[in-house]
């Protein structure tokens, strides 16, 4: 995913539901490869469930496509797999532009 989004084409209204749509896809996205290490440890949805205590279906819930889980459940299931997972936060340089906001650093 590139680190800046550019529609400066859009609408302020379009821009934000573009924007929203790369970021649950990029969520998406972090739990199909969680999913894909998963598999390619060989490790099944019930030693995923019995290292997070909970249930193989919480676990099959988490894996499904249109699933939304917390953070913190993301980071458990990672660290379950053994995986890592490296968080960035980018200014979206549209929504600056947009809005002639500058935001100091």
């Amino acid at each position: 995913m590139a680190n800046k989004t550019s529609w400066p084409h859009l609408s302020t209204s379009e821009a934000i539901r573009q924007r929203a749509k790369s970021l649950s896809q990029s969520h998406r996205q972090m739990i199909s490869d969680l999913v894909d290490i998963r598999v390619g440890r060989g490790m099944t949805q019930d030693e995923v469930a019995i290292i997070l205590g909970v249930t193989r279906q919480r676990v099959s819930r988490m894996e499904q496509y249109d699933s939304n889980p917390r953070l913190e459940t993301i980071r458990r299931y990672a660290n379950a797999v053994g995986a890592r997972i490296e968080s960035r936060v980018t200014i979206d340089e549209s929504h600056e532009n947009q809005h002639g906001a500058k935001i100091a650093g």
